[in-house]
């Protein structure tokens, strides 16, 4: 099975910013099992990108939007060929249309 090569878009590296703030100010063992929560469950964007639903969102999923679910955040993507780009990771509960 081939990798996909996921970037993030300069927004989405913002975004993960603000979780890293967020992380900072839990309990180090609950941000870190955070952490390994994202990381284990991110890897579907390697291998597996196109399991991922799209968006309910119509407008949003006529542009090819995706999301991933974890934890309390989740990600927006679009996938191009092999390219998985990250363009939002977000609070769930936010409103993200307009945020996107």
């Amino acid at each position: 099975m081939d990798n996909y090569k996921v970037i993030l878009s300069p927004t989405a590296q913002r975004d993960f910013m603000g979780i890293a703030e967020h992380l900072n100010s839990l309990p180090t063992e609950e941000a870190k099992l955070y952490v390994e929560q994202i990381l284990f469950k991110a890897e579907i964007l390697l291998t597996e990108p196109t399991g991922c639903p799209f968006i309910k969102d119509s407008q949003l999923r006529l542009r090819g939007y995706r999301v991933l679910t974890i934890g309390n955040h989740i990600f927006l993507f679009v996938i191009s060929g092999k390219t998985v780009e990250v363009r939002r990771v977000l609070f769930a509960k936010r409103k993200y249309e307009r945020l996107i």
